[in-house]
């Protein structure tokens, strides 16, 4: 796929040329170079919180697929211990899924480098099995279940997940390459703070942001025209534009937090889009809990703004949406259906041309 790398675009503040925007679009108060940065970004992109949501739900789903699958070949659909076969894969296959949250097995970069993680998900697979050994020994029903079937789930459970989970650092690997699966960020300022925070980023392994551009209102002599290879394509006004044409998930606010006058300044400035807004920590010298900050790797950011409907949000809201429309469709349908009929049983039919026709001559001939 071809894409325009920010890192090659010159800085030039050439005049923009008639036709190149359509009259009304955006009011264009961008540059061209800031312009073309912008259509390079205006098609959607998959979230990464989005694709770990659903390997969870597909990993639960092989492992219950897994164990159900061996119980019926070996043991047979007999109802006499049936829902205790039910619920010893249930509850094995949940305590896998967040073993493996705990032990940071669906963060992007174990997906991403499954030899150096599959260590972490045999450790959570083999301590899965080994409550529901202690939970069966505890409650004296250890005999009740085949120690051959338990054997087979442990073997090919984990052979499902080390196949799904090679398949699936494939695909990311694509994804990346591809620009299919990527947050895009933009930087707010300039000069060395901004130049440090860039290569702080792009250092990070597997490293899911790309950083789209740069935004500051200060002047070229103040703030560099180019930092770290990446342009300075326009100033905050022009920020608010730009976003409101590309798909960009983050601002990464490039400033100390001593500059309390001018963050302030900035942020009453970039309220109105909806994104994420973060302001860089990595080169102050104040520290804050480790739970006041949110990371980019290694990189600590403080999370100022959140978008107000983001990823999983908005799955949740389209599905209340249509929940609540089904619910008010059957709700409503016997009023809105003896509407209907009401309606048509007090208005008159129309009739045809030929026999309004007929009828208005006979009512003149008897006349």
């Amino acid at each position: 796929m071809n894409q325009i790398d920010p890192k090659r675009l010159q800085t030039s503040r050439a005049p923009r040329k008639p036709g190149m925007l359509k009259a009304g679009d955006e009011q264009s108060r961008l540059n061209p170079i800031a312009w073309q940065v912008a259509q390079q970004y205006k098609r959607e992109t998959m979230s990464p919180v989005m694709v770990l949501g659903v390997m969870r739900l597909v990993e639960f789903s092989m492992l219950l697929l897994s164990g159900f699958v061996l119980y019926t070949l070996y043991v047979g659909l007999s109802p006499v211990l049936f829902w205790h076969y039910m619920t010893v894969i249930g509850g094995g296959s949940v305590l896998m899924i967040v073993l493996c949250e705990f032990t940071s097995c669906y963060q992007m970069r174990a997906l991403r480098n499954p030899t150096g993680s599959m260590g972490r998900v045999l450790v959570a697979w083999m301590a899965t099995f080994a409550a529901l050994a202690l939970t069966g020994f505890f409650l004296k029903i250890s005999d009740s279940f085949s120690r051959v079937w338990l054997g087979s789930w442990f073997v090919c459970g984990f052979g499902a997940l080390l196949v799904l989970r090679i398949t699936m650092s494939q695909l990311l690997r694509r994804w990346a390459r591809n620009g299919t699966i990527e947050r895009r960020a933009v930087i707010v300022g300039g000069g060395s703070n901004a130049e440090q925070l860039i290569r702080s980023i792009e250092q990070q392994p597997y490293n899911d942001i790309r950083i789209c551009g740069l935004f500051d209102d200060r002047d070229d002599l103040r703030s560099p025209p180019v930092v770290a290879g990446y342009p300075k394509l326009g100033t905050i006004t022009e920020l608010v534009e730009f976003t409101r044409i590309a798909r960009i998930d983050m601002l990464i606010v490039a400033l100390p937090i001593s500059a309390e006058k001018r963050v302030l300044s900035l942020l009453s400035k970039l309220w109105v889009l909806p994104v994420d807004i973060r302001l860089s920590a990595h080169a102050n010298h104040l520290r804050f809990r480790p739970r006041a900050y949110s990371y980019i790797g290694s990189v600590p950011m403080l999370d100022i703004f959140d978008r107000p409907i983001n990823d999983w949000d908005s799955v949740a809201k389209r599905g209340f949406d249509i929940l609540f429309s089904l619910i008010g469709i059957i709700v409503f349908s016997p009023i809105m259906l003896a509407t209907a009929i009401a309606i048509k049983l007090d208005s008159r039919a129309p009739c045809s041309s030929s026999s309004c026709g007929t009828a208005s001559t006979t009512n003149r001939s008897k006349s």
